[in-house]
């Protein structure tokens, strides 16, 4: 009798070895292009802010010091943002609206690389070859965020995105604490 009874569980039970294929890279939760465009932006943002940092002397210091603030940044930024979608991180933040948080942080980023890179090209010294590769991957990088940002902007990002909110069955939004007691009223 026993022999007869297991046939009848395997059409609904599941293998625990059982593994679901999944379209992401490398468990992020970000697609190819925008994991490979953050992937730029890290390196890029860290060549510039590292040909800065050999610079060692300068007539306009202030735009060399504009451009180090924002190569800094950006690279902290890129790695923050990798940071948070390539590990478990991304299911412990209570923020909902991460995607959005990106996208403009992803943009602000781009359109001030882009002005620290014009403005450090407008003042640096013409002879110093470790400032123009500087300025060269300053614009690379910020070209690269502002690419991202156009594919988000293109591809409905923030839309799409969105975490689904708990709903009751009736469809209203659950508000309610899991473990309330109602008061017990005594019977006479």
């Amino acid at each position: 009798m026993a022999d007869n009874a297991a046939p009848a569980y395997n059409p609904t039970v599941e293998p625990l070895t059982t593994v679901k294929p999944n379209s992401k890279l490398c468990g992020t939760a970000l697609e190819r292009r925008h994991l490979l465009l953050k992937v730029l932006q890290l390196l890029l943002s860290f060549v510039a802010f590292i040909c800065e940092e050999f610079i060692a002397q300068c007539d306009s210091c202030a735009g060399l010091y504009f451009f180090e603030f924002v190569s800094c940044s950006a690279f902290l930024l890129a790695i923050l943002m990798l940071v948070v979608y390539c590990t478990p991180l991304r299911n412990k933040i209570i923020i909902p609206s991460f995607k959005k948080i990106d996208f403009y942080v992803t943009g602000t980023v781009g359109v001030i690389f882009l002005i620290a890179s014009i403005v450090f090209a407008a003042t640096m010294d013409s002879n110093t070859s470790l400032g123009k590769a500087s300025v060269v991957f300053g614009f690379f990088a910020s070209i690269v965020f502002l690419v991202e940002l156009w594919l988000m902007y293109k591809s409905n990002y923030l839309a799409r995105q969105q975490e689904p909110q708990a709903v009751r069955t009736n469809g209203a939004v659950e508000s309610e604490p899991l473990n309330t007691f109602a008061p017990v009223q005594e019977t006479a």
